[in-house]
């Protein structure tokens, strides 16, 4: 059930009703696997089917949300292979956007991300705002790598894989014991960032992918434990 939080405008109906299912989804209110029934958005929502459609297709389309056997729609299903083919697509399309960006690098921009996650470093565990911070910055430094690539194709390869990547991470962290997480995926990013201000593209390159290994392997961590293994 949707919280009653809507308030359809004229205008753009289908875009306002993605980006208001998208923000549930990434928030886990809707949770992965849960059923997304058209009609019943619609109702909740106080709009027609037919932008409830177009939204699911934006959803779809971005790779959060599938479509079932039966022709209906469900949030993206985490299961174990799944969270594997996303990580291995994932690392292999970073590691690129690596190599590329540090081939033509923005130092302006590397700088200013270095600041925002020493900014972070800086914060308490116990700050109520480290966790949503973190999830944010941590989008915003691999889409700022991807954009640096200066690679169209690659970039919109991995607006998609990011996505889904992303609703992973909010998944991993969605629980108060993997929480404890936040201190060493800073200090994973600090190392990113560091190497790529020193010019070193090898170094940033293995410290990428020293984080994703480590990121793969907290969220079968994190799906273990809310299966009960």
């Amino acid at each position: 059930m949707l919280p009653q939080t809507f308030t359809p405008l004229r205008e753009n109906l289908g875009q306002q009703v993605y980006q208001h299912l998208r923000d549930r989804i990434f928030r886990m209110e809707i949770p992965p696997g849960a059923r997304l029934g058209v009609s019943e958005i619609a109702e909740q929502m106080g709009v027609s089917r037919s932008p409830v459609r177009d939204a699911l297709m934006m959803l779809v389309n971005e790779g959060v949300v599938e479509v079932n056997s039966t022709g209906g729609y469900r949030v993206i299903q985490l299961t174990r292979s799944y969270i594997e083919d996303a990580f291995v697509v994932r690392r292999a399309l970073e590691l690129t956007a690596m190599r590329l960006c540090m081939a033509q690098l923005d130092r302006a921009q590397v700088q200013a991300l270095h600041q925002k996650w020493q900014k972070l470093h800086a914060k308490g565990a116990d700050d109520p705002t480290l966790l949503e911070d973190e999830i944010q910055s941590d989008q915003e430094l691999h889409k700022s790598i991807a954009r640096m690539s200066k690679n169209a194709l690659l970039m919109d390869a991995l607006d998609r894989i990011t996505s889904i990547t992303w609703l992973i991470s909010r998944f991993t962290y969605a629980s108060a014991q993997q929480r404890q997480y936040g201190p060493l995926t800073i200090q994973e990013h600090l190392r990113i960032l560091d190497a790529m201000q020193s010019g070193d593209t090898e170094a940033a390159v293995i410290a990428l992918d020293e984080h994703l290994t480590r990121a793969f392997a907290r969220s079968l961590e994190r799906l273990d434990s809310a299966q009960g293994k």
